[in-house]
């Protein structure tokens, strides 16, 4: 069942609860030219630029779209007693007020790749003042209101929409960034994907720019000196042309203006200079491969995860197995292990294990093919008396090849000696016992909860 929403507002630092246009929701910034007048790393209003900029290139935009659909396409593994993991299960179905967890890692993804000041995630808790207290949801927090704050018992600063500031503590809320910076002075910011390669977008940017202009016919190319003709023959002449085109239906083709000199013993001659252009020998092919290289750089991942290897192939079997591997290990690598860790850590129940499960079948096989490895080169220490059996299941868990209870089994002397174990019915009643206990905590949190909200209507009520 999922959980209301209407419950984890109630514990949300979030004002969710007014209905408002898109646009007027976010705090709006209208830089002018943020391709060319970008604020400095650490410094006041960056992160609104680089909001505002990445959007504008179309291969980076694309780039960070990859990344975070990866992320939220990736499947996820809990571990633990069925009841906790089926109670965490639900909570991540119903994260983001309800729209799921692929929702919320992927807005908290994008925060991480795009902004310096990194992503952020409320913990919604019953008690929000109780570190011990169940969690009833969790959700994403809008970077540009978080202010970091260096202090780890109140890590982050929240602003809401309405202007009000919450102080969170650290047992609600998990930030994540991406590449913290190691000066203290500078609060656990980060230097995101996009401030890597922020030079390179801008200059694709540009030449966008200029073709598109070029192509659209709203710039001056540049000027021309005419000998032989006089000026408002030319234009009287482009003119009656683009009229007649008109009148033809030619909107997106036109055909060539067509003007002959007034005196055919004087020859016309042209000068023309450019006023702007493409850089001198820029080749097409060249700028985009490199400039693909820089993103695969900048994003941790590999040339493929863009686009396919210059030259017209898809390259050998090994090149793209080995940069397939290689990139596993970086980028995705990277916020797989950071939300692994702010989860377990931070959301969780220690008896609880968040992991996620790779949707990558080359993965998956190289994983199956150690396991095999690292059991047959078990098996031949067993063979040659280097090792006993029990001391290589030992070395199976410790690798996590074999589950920790085969090492408990084995050490129960009715399984060694081949003897049907039952259940005991003590640990069952013990067992039933715990699950009760729990049910009537969550009752009595529920209703703790309520409580204090009436008793908090009932004051607003008064002093009203």
């Amino acid at each position: 069942m999922a959980e209301d929403p209407k419950q984890q507002l109630n514990v949300s630092v979030q004002d969710r609860t007014d209905e408002m246009m898109a646009m007027e929701a976010p705090l709006t910034f209208m830089i002018a030219q943020v391709a060319d007048m970008l604020p400095a790393w650490g410094t006041p209003g960056r992160d609104a630029a680089l909001d505002n900029f990445w959007r504008t290139e179309p291969m980076l935009a694309s780039a960070v779209s990859s990344m975070c659909f990866k992320m939220a396409a990736l499947d996820f593994r809990l571990k633990g007693p069925v009841r906790k993991t089926m109670r965490a299960k639900r909570l991540f179905e119903s994260a983001e007020f309800g729209q799921g967890w692929p929702y919320l890692i992927n807005m908290v993804t994008s925060d991480i790749l795009t902004q310096d000041n990194g992503g952020f995630i409320e913990i919604m808790r019953r008690d929000p003042n109780d570190p011990e207290s169940p969690v009833m949801g969790i959700a994403h927090l809008d970077s540009s209101r978080c202010i970091r704050t260096g202090n780890p018992d109140t890590p982050v600063y929240y602003t809401d929409i309405k202007g009000t500031l919450h102080k969170l503590r650290w047992y609600q809320v998990v930030p994540l960034v991406d590449m913290p910076a190691s000066r203290e002075n500078k609060l656990g910011i980060g230097f995101c994907a996009v401030s890597r390669i922020l030079a390179a977008a801008q200059y694709m940017r540009t030449v966008g720019v200029y073709k598109r202009e070029k192509l659209s016919g709203k710039r001056i190319p540049a000027i021309m000196f005419v000998q032989g003709l006089r000026r408002g023959a030319i234009e009287q002449a482009l003119n009656e042309s683009l009229e007649a085109q008109r009148q033809e239906g030619l909107s997106t083709y036109t055909k060539p203006v067509i003007l002959a000199g007034p005196d055919a013993g004087m020859p016309v001659d042209v000068k023309m200079i450019e006023l702007a252009g493409l850089p001198d020998g820029y080749n097409e092919d060249t700028v985009m491969k490199w400039y693909i290289t820089t993103l695969a750089l900048g994003f941790g991942t590999d040339y493929t995860e863009f686009a396919p290897l210059p030259g017209g192939g898809l390259g050998s079997s090994t090149q793209t197995t080995v940069m397939a591997a290689r990139s596993r290990g970086k980028g995705a690598g990277i916020l797989t292990q950071l939300y692994e860790h702010a989860i377990n850590y931070n959301i969780l129940p220690q008896s609880v294990r968040f992991e996620f499960a790779s949707s990558d079948p080359t993965a998956e096989q190289d994983r199956i093919n150690l396991r095999f490895l690292r059991a047959r080169e078990r098996n031949l220490r067993v063979q040659s008396h280097e090792i006993t059996p029990e001391q290589a299941l030992e070395l199976a868990v410790q690798e996590g090849d074999a589950p920790e209870h085969f090492l408990t089994d084995l050490a129960d002397p009715r399984i060694q000696a081949g003897i049907p174990v039952q259940p005991n019915p003590s640990e069952q009643i013990v067992d039933q016992f715990i699950k009760q206990f729990g049910d009537c905590m969550d009752a009595y949190n529920m209703v703790e909860a309520r409580l204090a909200k009436l008793h908090k209507e009932v004051d607003s009520a008064r002093q009203s």
